[in-house]
C-alpha cells in the first residue's frame, strides 16, 4: 500500500479496509469540512462511515471519531509511521478496538458511543464555517434529529436539550481527553429539564 491512495485503482472503503487489517496509521483530510488532518487508526468499518482512533500531536490516543467514507478527500498512510508506531509502543500506548460498535447510521453511532462514553461530541456541518461542535448526553432519539442534554465550554450543563438534524452531522467524537475533563468538572446533569430546543435548518 503506498503512502498516497489512489481512489481509481482500489477506492476509499478498500483502502480503509486495507489499513485497518494491516494496523496503518492514516492522514485523513475533509475538504469543507475539517480544516485540519485526522490522524489515527481505522478500528471499525461499514459500508458508510468509519471509526477512527485518534492519534494526538503528543502521540498518545485520544478517543475516537466517527465520520462518513464519501466525506473522504484524502487518505494516505502516514509519512511518519516507523515514527508513530514506535512512540506510541515505547509510551506503552495500546490501540483499542471497541467491541460491537454499530456504524449503520448517526444513529447507532451515537447510541454505541453512548455506552461507552458519558458525553459525546455531535460535529454538525454548518454553511462556510465547516463543522461546529455540540457537546453533552444523548438524551432521546426523533425522526430526523438525535436531542442532547448540552453542556457549554465552561462544563456548565445547559436546562434545555438541543435536538440536532441527522443531515447535517459531519462527524460523532467521544473518548478525548477533553471530553472526560468536561465530564470530571462537569459531573451528571441535575436539576429538570427545559423543553427541547430544536435546531433546524434554514
Amino acid at each position: 500500500m503506498s503512502n498516497v491512495v489512489s481512489f481509481k485503482a482500489r477506492g476509499v472503503r478498500a483502502e480503509l479496509r486495507a489499513a485497518m487489517e494491516q494496523r496503518l496509521p492514516l492522514r485523513i483530510q475533509r475538504d469543507g469540512l475539517q480544516p485540519g488532518t485526522i490522524h489515527g487508526y481505522v478500528v471499525a468499518l461499514s459500508h458508510g462511515f468509519s471509526l477512527i482512533a485518534e492519534v494526538a500531536d503528543t502521540m498518545r490516543f485520544d478517543g475516537y471519531i466517527a465520520i462518513g467514507n464519501a466525506d473522504i478527500s484524502l487518505l494516505e498512510v502516514d509519512p511518519s509511521r516507523a515514527f508513530v508506531e514506535k512512540a506510541l509502543a515505547l509510551r506503552g500506548e495500546e490501540l483499542k478496538v471497541p467491541e460491537a460498535f454499530q456504524l449503520d447510521d448517526w444513529v447507532s453511532i451515537a447510541r454505541s458511543a453512548s455506552a461507552l462514553a458519558p458525553l459525546i461530541a455531535v460535529n454538525m456541518v454548518e454553511d462556510d464555517d465547516g463543522e461546529i461542535s455540540y457537546v453533552g448526553q444523548l438524551d432521546a432519539v426523533e425522526p430526523g434529529a438525535l436531542v442532547l442534554r448540552e453542556l457549554d465550554p465552561n462544563a456548565e450543563w445547559y436546562p434545555d436539550t438541543g435536538g440536532y438534524e441527522l443531515e447535517a452531522i459531519g462527524s460523532i467524537g467521544f473518548g478525548s481527553g477533553y471530553l472526560e475533563a468536561l465530564w470530571q468538572v462537569a459531573g451528571a446533569p441535575t436539576g429538570p429539564r427545559a423543553p427541547l430546543f430544536r435546531v433546524d435548518r434554514p
